[in-house]
């Protein structure tokens, strides 16, 4: 919703789904079996419902050099996927699995924000935005 969920919120991303229809290549486009036009009004869509996400205090934190699989342990399966893709994949799940946690210790079990409240801004591994509460 435009006005924000009004429930607390951390969403996670990679900022490979976030480069955006301007650093998509046409064999990416290709491959995808769409055309530029479709792909733009993919990522108009995406980025228009991402907007609130931080409305109401909520966060989102995205992850740089990352791709949507490095949330999953497809990398930790094989060295080959993670050296294809070139991401840190121990680095990324060890900064989901904190994060998380102290969302979810703070929400759930009331205790005081470890990372959360510290380390808003840009960082070499991710950036992290909250909204205005």
């Amino acid at each position: 919703p435009a006005d924000g969920l009004k429930k607390p919120f951390l969403l996670m991303s990679a900022d490979d789904t976030l480069k955006g229809v301007d650093q998509t290549t046409d064999e990416e486009i290709a491959t995808l079996g769409a055309n530029r036009d479709e792909i733009t009004a993919y990522y108009n869509e995406l980025f228009a419902r991402y907007e609130p996400v931080t409305v109401g205090g909520n966060y989102w934190m995205t992850f740089k050099n990352s791709t949507h699989m490095s949330f999953s342990d497809l990398y930790l399966l094989t060295p080959l996927f993670k050296w294809m893709e070139g991401v840190d994949v121990r680095g990324t799940h060890e900064l989901i699995n904190e994060y998380t946690l102290d969302f979810f210790d703070h929400y759930l079990k009331r205790q005081p924000l470890q990372y959360l409240n510290i380390n808003l801004g840009d960082h070499p591994k991710f950036t992290l935005q909250q909204g205005a509460e």
